[in-house]
């Protein structure tokens, strides 16, 4: 495929629940090799792509664990530091360190939009408040939050696996008491919340929008995160009557991922 659609292909990929994603160049295309716990979800992941693909299935589950090899920390905002449990590492006095096993849930802290959210959290949380993460994956929203100083938090994501993963990430990381993970639907959640988080791409951000701008109390703050810049107006559109007070953007050489703040 051309290089400018390389992101936005990684990014449905990567929300169709590829357990990691390799990029190789072959003349002016990329090929994208993205791995599946299984061959039906793989040939999902292909018939929704809507694109060319190729699915083959490897006999070894431990090829899924492959990527723990090469594993790494990952920083974010002014000093969250992302450490996978395994990985040494010795940390400064003024970073937060936030360990995280993903399993095989999507947030390893590797995605700029994952790192794009924890550094607009990072800003945003000053103590005691509440918070949604919708579509949390491994957790790594709803524990940083938690670590930041929010104390009541909420993860909701619709694959079980999900949930147990956060529910470990939580205990882990100290924060069990405060981080709470479930598997219900969006339009089951009550309440409203001092911010509301996501991190999906462009078209599940719009959908939701409309439901999630109720769930923000009045004054405080929705953060989106899994876009292109290309994609701000739209998802921006479906989110009236807040409005879009900031934007964050990843590297130059991470692609096009943006972050929005609205209020």
């Amino acid at each position: 495929m051309p290089e400018a659609d390389a992101d936005l292909v990684s990014g449905e990929l990567w929300q169709l629940g590829t357990l990691g994603i390799e990029q190789r160049y072959e003349g002016d295309q990329i090929v994208l090799l993205a791995g599946f716990s299984s061959a039906h979800t793989a040939d999902l992941a292909a018939r929704t792509l809507g694109r060319f693909a190729v699915v083959e299935e490897f006999g070894s589950r431990d090829y899924l664990d492959s990527w723990r090899d090469y594993a790494t920390i990952y920083r974010a905002g002014n000093r969250i530091v992302i450490r996978p449990p395994w990985v040494q590492y010795e940390p400064k006095a003024s970073e937060l360190i936030v360990w995280m096993d993903p399993g095989r849930s999507f947030g390893s802290g590797s995605h700029p939009s994952t790192r794009l959210a924890l550094a607009e959290l990072e800003q945003l949380l000053e103590g005691n408040e509440s918070v949604l993460d919708v579509g949390c994956g491994s957790g790594i929203l709803s524990v940083a939050a938690a670590r930041l100083g929010a104390t009541e938090v909420l993860g909701i994501d619709i694959d079980p696996a999900s949930v147990e993963v956060t529910t470990k990430n939580a205990k882990s990381n100290g924060v069990d008491e405060l981080v709470t993970a479930s598997a219900i639907a969006l339009e089951e959640v009550t309440g409203t919340y001092d911010v509301v988080i996501a991190n999906m791409l462009a078209p599940l951000l719009s959908s939701y929008g409309p439901t999630l701008v109720k769930m923000v109390r009045a004054g405080r703050r929705l953060v989106f995160s899994g876009l292109l810049s290309s994609q701000i107006e739209r998802v921006v559109d479906a989110c009236s009557p807040l409005r879009l007070l900031t934007t964050r953007s990843c590297e130059s050489d991470e692609g096009d991922w943006v972050s929005l703040t609205l209020g």
